[in-house]
C-alpha cells in the first residue's frame, strides 16, 4: 500500500484490512510511505504487524509500488490504495480466482463509491486508448456487474498479481511515472506478452474514495498525467489496440464480454437450476458447464426473476451472467433479455410454456436461433398419469389437459430451429408428429471414482427424487404402502430411505412405517449411495430420462425399476438393471437382489456401462455438433 499524506484515510484502510482478513491466511502488510509531510511516518511506525518502508523523498505511485513489491515474500502481491475501505471477503475472493485457474495472472476488485454507487466493474479500453469505467454510477448489485469475467484491465486501487508475473514484467512500467495507465499497461502486458488472463472478481468489494490522493482535475497536479500517459500507452500498444472496439456507448455491452466468448447463448428456464435437488436442473447445469467449456458466453435468465442462492453464485463463479430482478429496480427479466438481444447467437429455451412466452419475440427482434428444450414431453407424462386413473375418473377435463399440452408442445417444436428431446424414444415420437429437426441430449452423468463398499457392508433400500414432481410422490407411496409390505414379510429388517427435497405431508407420513426414513433435502447424498445395498425406483408414469437412475449407476449402486423408469437409457435387464412393472414382481426383485451377492456384483460391475453415452464428454460432442450445424446452416 503506497501512501502519501492523508494519514486518516490510511488508518481507515488499514483498520478495514485488519477487520476483514481470515485468521488462517498467511500474509504480510507492506506500506510504502512516499515521503509524507504529515504525521504518517510517526503514526504508522507504532502499528504492530506492519512493515513500513519510508522513502526519503516523494517518488510517486509507480516507484513506491515497485519498491514495496521487491520486499514482498508471498506468492501473490495485492496492490491496495490507501484511499480505500475493503469489505468482508475482499482478499480471499481474489485469492480464490488465482488458486482455481493457473492461467490467471491478475485479478481485480469491484470498486464502489462511498455513496454505494458503482465506480468500476472492470475496465474497458477502446481502440483510441481511452478507458471506460464499466458500470460507473450504476447499481453495484445489477446482474451485468456481478459475474466473474476476463477484462481489459482492473484498477490498481485493488489488484492482485502473481509475484512471479509481476517480476517477469519488471513491475509497473516506469515510463508511466509518476502515475496513471500503469495498471492498464500491466494488465495488457499480462495478457498480450505472457498470454495470461486478467479477471474481474465482483465478490471482492472495495469502497474507493476516488481522487483523495491525486485530485480529480486532469489539468493540474498528478492527475494531468492521465492525459499524458494515455498518449504513451497508445504508442506502446498501437498494434494491439487495432483489434479493440471503437469508443462508443453503443459498444459498451459488447466490449464488456469481448474476451469471454466466440458466441453467446441465452438460456431461459423457470428458475436458476438447483442442480442438487432435481435431475432436470442438474442436466441443465451440466449443459451450461459444457457450453462454457466450448467457449461460449452464457447468459442465464430465470423466468421468476429470482437470484436463488447458492445456485446463482455458483453460475457467476463459472463466468455465467445470471439475470435477476433487484429490489428498487423496475427492469423485468424480459427487459434485460431485450437489452442483450444484439449479442445473442442462440436462445436455448426450456419447457413449452416458456417457448410460448419468449421465443416469438426473440425471433422477431433478433437473428438468434431458437432451441426448444422439451425437458421431457409433458403431454406424455400427463397422458400416462391419466391412463393410471380408473375409468370413472378419466374425465374430459383431465383428458383435455394432456391433449392441449400435446398441441402446444408440437406447435413449439415446429416453430423452433432445433428441438431437443431427452431420449431417442421421445425424439421418434416428435418425428412421427412431423417434427424433423430434433436432437437428443440426455441427462449427464459422471462415474464416481472413489472407494466403494461391497455387498456385505451395505444395508437398506434407497430412493431419491424431488417431490415437487408428482411421479416421485406416486412412486414412493406405491413403494412403501404396496411393495415393501410384501418384502418385509420375508426380510423384516430392511429399512427404506427416501431422499429428496420438498417432501409433502403425504410423503412425510410414510415414516409411520417404522422402517422408512424421509430425510428431506440433503446437500451431499454420496454417503447414502455408497452405503445402501439397492436402489428402487418404482415409477408408474413420467417422461424423459430419469436422472435418479443415472445417478445410482454413477455410484455403481444396483437398480430395480420399471420400464418407464429406465426408458431412453438402453439398459440391459439382468446386466445393468433389474426390471419389473407390477408390485408383486417388484417385491420379488428386491428380495432377490438384496440376498444374492453374485447378482449384485454383476449389476454393480456393469452399472457404469449403462451411462457411457451420458458422460460430459459424450454429450459435449453431441452439443457441439448440433450448435455448429445450427449456426452455420441455419
Amino acid at each position: 500500500m503506497p501512501v502519501y499524506n492523508q494519514v486518516d484515510y490510511s488508518l481507515n484502510c488499514l483498520k478495514s484490512v485488519a477487520t476483514n482478513i481470515p485468521a488462517n491466511l498467511a500474509l504480510e502488510i507492506i506500506v510504502v510511505n512516499d515521503g509524507s509531510t504529515d504525521e504518517t511516518k510517526k503514526v504508522l511506525t507504532d502499528i504492530k504487524g506492519l512493515r513500513l518502508i519510508n522513502n526519503s523523498t516523494n517518488q510517486g505511485f509507480i516507484y513506491s509500488c515497485n519498491k514495496g513489491a521487491k520486499f514482498a515474500r508471498g506468492q501473490y502481491i495485492c496492490f491496495l490504495n490507501n484511499d480505500t475501505e475493503v469489505r468482508s471477503g475482499w482478499l480471499e475472493s481474489l485469492l480464490e480466482v488465482m488458486e482455481q485457474d493457473p492461467q490467471v495472472g491478475a485479478v481485480g476488485s469491484k470498486l464502489i463509491y462511498p455513496n454505494d454507487l458503482l465506480q468500476e466493474a472492470g475496465g474497458i479500453i477502446w481502440n483510441d486508448a481511452s478507458g471506460w469505467n464499466y458500470g460507473r454510477m450504476a447499481n453495484p448489485d445489477a446482474p451485468e456487474y456481478n459475474y466473474l469475467r476476463p477484462v481489459d484491465y482492473c484498477s490498481g486501487a485493488s489488484l492482485m498479481v502473481k509475484r512471479e508475473v509481476f517480476a517477469a514484467l519488471g513491475g509497473f512500467d516506469k515510463n508511466f511515472a509518476p502515475a496513471y495507465y500503469e495498471d492498464t499497461d500491466l494488465c495488457f502486458a499480462i495478457r498480450h506478452k505472457l498470454g495470461l488472463k486478467v479477471m474481474y472478481q465482483p465478490h471482492s468489494e472495495v469502497i474507493h474514495y476516488e481522487g483523495i490522493s491525486s485530485g480529480t482535475s486532469t489539468s493540474s497536479g498528478v492527475k494531468r498525467y492521465q492525459i499524458i500517459n494515455a498518449v504513451k500507452f497508445q504508442d506502446k500498444w498501437r498494434a494491439v489496440l487495432s483489434e479493440y472496439l471503437s469508443n462508443s456507448p453503443l459498444n459498451v455491452l459488447q466490449a464488456s464480454i469481448r474476451l469471454l466468448k466466440q458466441k453467446t447463448i441465452l438460456f431461459i428456464d423457470s428458475y436458476v437450476p438447483s442442480y442438487d435437488k432435481e435431475a432436470g436442473s442438474n442436466r441443465l447445469f451440466q449443459i451450461i458447464k459444457i457450453f462454457k467449456h466450448l467457449n461460449y458466453h452464457v447468459i442465464f435468465a430465470p423466468d421468476n426473476g429470482f437470484k436463488d442462492e447458492p445456485y446463482s453464485g455458483e453460475l457467476q463463479k463459472m463466468q455465467v451472467e445470471v439475470l435477476y430482478v433487484i429490489e428498487g429496480n423496475s427492469r423485468t427479466i424480459w427487459e434485460q433479455i431485450r437489452e442483450r438481444l444484439p449479442l445473442i447467437d442462440v436462445a436455448w429455451i426450456c419447457r413449452p410454456e416458456l417457448n410460448q412466452k419468449y421465443a416469438g419475440d426473440i425471433r422477431l427482434m433478433s437473428g438468434a436461433k431458437i432451441i426448444y428444450d422439451t425437458i421431457d414431453l409433458h403431454y406424455l407424462r400427463l397422458k400416462r398419469e391419466w391412463e393410471l386413473l380408473s375409468p370413472e375418473n378419466r374425465g374430459l377435463a383431465t383428458q383435455k389437459k394432456w391433449q392441449e399440452m400435446q398441441v402446444l408442445e408440437i406447435k413449439m417444436a415446429h416453430q423452433a430451429d432445433v428441438t431437443i428431446a431427452v431420449t431417442l424414444e421421445e425424439c421418434q415420437l416428435l418425428r412421427q408428429q412431423g417434427v424433423h429437426n430434433v436432437g437428443v441430449i440426455p441427462t449427464i452423468h459422471k462415474p464416481y471414482l472413489g472407494e466403494k463398499m461391497g455387498f456385505e457392508q451395505r444395508r437398506g433400500i434407497l430412493f431419491i427424487g424431488g417431490y415437487n414432481h408428482s411421479p416421485n410422490v406416486d412412486a414412493v407411496i406405491w413403494l412403501c404402502e404396496s411393495i415393501m409390505p410384501r418384502v418385509w414379510e420375508q426380510i423384516p429388517d430392511i429399512k427404506v430411505t427416501l431422499l429428496g427435497s420438498n417432501p409433502p405431508e403425504r410423503v412425510q407420513r410414510l415414516e409411520s412405517f417404522d422402517k422408512v426414513t424421509v430425510t428431506g433435502y440433503i446437500q451431499d447424498v454420496s454417503p447414502y449411495f455408497l452405503s445402501h445395498r439397492v436402489f428402487v425406483a418404482p415409477l408408474r408414469y413420467g417422461a424423459g430420462m430419469k436422472g435418479k437412475i443415472g445417478q445410482s449407476l454413477e455410484y455403481s449402486l444396483p437398480v430395480i425399476s420399471t420400464s418407464i423408469g429406465v426408458e431412453g437409457m438402453n439398459l440391459v435387464p439382468e446386466e445393468n438393471v433389474l426390471l419389473a412393472n407390477k408390485e408383486e414382481e417388484l417385491a420379488q426383485q428386491i428380495i432377490r437382489l438384496y440376498q444374492d451377492a453374485s447378482l449384485w456384483n454383476r449389476l454393480a460391475e456393469n452399472a457404469v456401462k449403462g451411462i457411457k453415452l451420458c458422460t460430459p464428454e459424450s454429450v459435449e460432442a453431441s452439443l457441439d455438433k448440433v450448435i455448429k450445424q445450427l449456426i452455420t446452416e441455419g
